[in-house]
């Protein structure tokens, strides 16, 4: 990977981020710029925009070998299915954005996603996290459990926020925006990207 700008400060563009100068926690100024782009562009076109956290995982049994068209694919599907939607008269306007992350003692990177899509025709955040389930199972050719990870519980197992919607002009607007930026800001972590494509 080469190198790229980390951002240490605790906000990005006037919205909060996950960093910590002293544990030397950062997030990669590209990856926010990526980020950025998309929920700038999700919130001037569309009144409600829901974001969906995921991880994406290979078997642990290593029975499935680490290909880098994997994502590509999973993309592709997940955007010609979720373009084909509509609700009410709303299309779905999915934006994925991912990053690759690699655990040391791990063989292959996982991947860290997020999906911004249209709050108007997607009301329960359970809408993509099962098609993204459908769709990594049919890119891996293998349907073991587990492979997608919801992100609705911490390491300790207690419930954390996943399916933020963001309603423009409510009260809490700007509280769901800022919520939004900060569990975006995980996927743009420096931390273990190193030797990653």
């Amino acid at each position: 990977m080469r190198r790229q700008k980390v951002i240490y400060e605790n906000e990005y563009r006037d919205l909060p981020i996950n960093t910590n100068k002293e544990k030397g926690l950062g997030c990669l100024s590209s990856s926010l710029q990526s980020y950025r782009e998309k929920l700038d562009y999700m919130t001037e076109n569309h009144s409600k925009v829901q974001q969906v956290r995921f991880d994406l995982r290979y078997p642990c049994d290593n029975s499935v070998p680490y290909d880098k068209k994997h994502i590509s694919r999973f993309c592709e599907y997940m955007k010609r299915s979720f373009d084909r939607m509509e609700t009410g008269g709303h299309l779905v306007d999915m934006k994925l954005e991912w990053v690759p992350d690699k655990k040391e003692k791990s063989s292959h990177p996982h991947y860290h996603c997020l999906a911004l899509v249209n709050g108007n025709a997607i009301q329960s955040e359970y809408t993509v996290l099962k098609r993204a389930e459908h769709y990594w199972g049919i890119v891996l050719k293998n349907d073991q459990d587990g492979l997608v990870h919801y992100c609705n519980k911490d390491r300790s197992g207690k419930k954390q926020e996943n399916g933020l919607m963001y309603r423009r002009g409510s009260a809490d607007a700007e509280e769901t925006l800022e919520k939004m930026h900060r569990q975006a800001s995980y996927i743009a972590k420096a931390r273990d990207k190193e030797g990653l494509p």
